[in-house]
């Protein structure tokens, strides 16, 4: 047999963009959908200007400390809900006006970084010593952001519709108020073939 015929039997690998491409499915979150929430939902915060108001922080800097808690998956699928945390941290933090604390995590996981406290344990003759020990330096946070996604399907006839809704809320950790939320709620459809698929 020629050679070109085993050749494209074979498999190809390609790279993309997996915030502008990839594949979208219906009955699951792809990693588009984050990418969109996340983008919808950070522009919603900065321009709310809540980032802005005077007092907010304690620091000399001004800037704000936040600290993420767990996203609530109340669909029925397996979301790695880090990915929207991650990707909202990280636009926070690149406006200048924001430092994410990894040594505090409100929820089920515990703090994403344990350095930080593992530091202060060490009493090893071969280290220097421990000036972290009993230095109260670890910063305390002024917001904490926390969220859910909820997915919620449909089906007409040929038709399969899904809406997730991902939202995010704001806490101001002095005085337990929402300062912000907002929730950007993604649809997708489907339309199968005359003879299914």
């Amino acid at each position: 047999l020629p050679l070109a015929l085993f050749a494209s039997c074979g498999s190809t690998t390609t790279t993309y963009d997996p915030d502008t491409g990839g594949l979208r499915t219906v009955d699951s979150v792809n990693y588009n959908d984050f990418t969109d929430a996340a983008g919808v939902l950070i522009q919603s915060m900065l321009e709310s200007g809540m980032l802005d108001e005077p007092g907010l922080s304690k620091h000399d800097d001004g800037r704000v400390i936040l600290a993420l808690e767990d996203v609530d998956n109340l669909t029925s699928s397996n979301i790695k809900t880090k990915i929207l945390t991650d990707k909202v941290r990280i636009a926070l933090n690149k406006t200048g006006r924001v430092l994410t604390t990894t040594a505090v995590k409100f929820g089920s996981g515990g703090p994403e970084d344990t350095g930080t406290r593992e530091v202060r344990d060490i009493n090893d003759p071969m280290f220097e010593e421990n000036e972290y020990r009993n230095a109260s330096t670890v910063v305390l946070p002024d917001l904490s952001l926390s969220g859910s996604i909820i997915k919620m399907s449909a089906e007409e006839g040929r038709t399969k519709e899904t809406v997730l809704v991902f939202k995010l809320t704001m806490t101001d950790l002095r005085t337990g108020l929402a300062i912000w939320e907002d929730e950007a709620p993604i649809g997708k459809r489907k339309k199968r073939g005359v003879f299914g698929g």
